[in-house]
């Protein structure tokens, strides 16, 4: 079965106050696939550089590197990082290698 799904940390960068809510954290990672919950250090409003936020994330789907937020009365783009993601085969758009490594491609 192929999986074309996985769960990753997703760091949010340069976050005014008001949106170290999690119903705003989880609004801004909708961006990027299904928010799943946030890290303690974000939950206890521990502000840092980020807000960390599991996401369950579709691979087959391009992965942003910043995210346009809209507030009543502001808007701003912010960068994302992802802390890991799985070697992801495009060509058999399946988890387990890259398409660099892909031995149909490179043979």
């Amino acid at each position: 079965m192929k999986s074309t799904k996985t769960q990753a940390w997703v760091r949010i960068y340069h976050l005014p106050l008001e949106y170290w809510r999690p119903k705003a954290l989880f609004s801004i990672a909708r961006g990027i696939g299904t928010p799943l919950s946030l890290d303690d250090h974000t939950m206890r409003n521990n502000r840092g550089l980020f807000a960390r936020v599991l996401v369950d994330i579709y691979l087959l789907s391009p992965l942003p590197d910043e995210l346009f937020v809209e507030g009543s009365d502001v808007a701003f783009v912010t960068d994302v990082e992802y802390e890991w993601l799985p070697p992801f085969c495009s060509h058999y758009k399946m988890i387990g290698h890259e398409l660099a490594q892909c031995r149909v491609i490179h043979t």
